[in-house]
């Protein structure tokens, strides 16, 4: 009895050990493998991809300031992807200014789809600005429509600006929440990375911003400086005679 006790033990032990091993299921066709920027010196900046988000995140450096993209696409077999790989996403500053989307439709061999949406993170410093107004005294700045050379120049001084303007907005901001056209930009004091000077004058390229202005209002300055953006607590006054 012993003996057959002890078979029977062992014959229970081996049981409970044994495992069923099933193959793990396949990936999907319609996915994206790998996304990376090429347009860059050194190793290309690898993107991070989400399935399940449909999302692709770039995250860019603070030293590339990049105002085109130039993505190398990774796909499965038989997949194709629209835009195709190798085409440019410009102004890559205006995209992230208004979070335009820029979506990848990815489509398997089988027909199976699946949209993938671009987002763009710029790993800067964060953007201060010093106020030019209190809540007692909002300063004022005053533009002669009758007279062609009548300008002003707004002093900015803060942290975090770039010395390339192309990449930094400075539009007035009203008292609902609406954005106006941009000011133009000074280069004159941009490589003290301290000051940046928007103008207003009566150039053509300034004229959308003069028309939109009424005779005088209260403005909140907002600051874009490539993938940040910061506004003035305080308003400024702009008076168009």
């Amino acid at each position: 009895m012993k003996y057959i006790y002890s078979l029977l033990l062992t014959g229970g032990l081996f049981a409970c050990t044994k495992t069923d091993i099933t193959d793990a299921a396949p990936e999907p066709a319609d996915r994206i493998e790998s996304f990376r920027i090429t347009n860059v010196q050194g190793d290309p900046v690898e993107a991070a991809i989400s399935d399940r988000d449909g999302t692709i995140t770039l995250y860019l450096p603070s030293y590339r300031q990049l105002t085109i993209l130039e993505p190398a696409i990774t796909l499965p077999a038989g997949t194709t992807v629209s835009p195709a790989s190798g085409t440019l996403v410009e102004d890559v500053f205006g995209a992230i200014r208004t979070n335009r989307n820029i979506i990848y439709t990815v489509t398997a061999k089988n027909g199976s789809k699946r949209d993938y949406k671009l987002l763009v993170r710029t790993q800067q410093p964060d953007v201060t600005l010093e106020e030019l107004s209190t809540v007692d005294d909002i300063r004022e700045y005053t533009i002669n429509t009758k007279d062609p050379y009548s300008n002003f120049v707004i002093y900015l001084k803060g942290t975090g600006f770039l010395e390339n303007n192309e990449l930094m907005r400075v539009a007035p901001v009203d008292g609902s929440g609406k954005e106006l056209p941009a000011f133009l930009l000074s280069t004159t004091h941009l490589g003290s990375l301290y000051q940046v000077s928007p103008y207003l004058d009566q150039s053509e390229q300034l004229k959308p911003l003069l028309d939109a202005l009424p005779a005088t209002g209260l403005y909140r300055l907002r600051v874009y400086v490539y993938g940040r953006v910061k506004t003035l607590q305080y308003p400024i006054r702009i008076n168009k005679q």
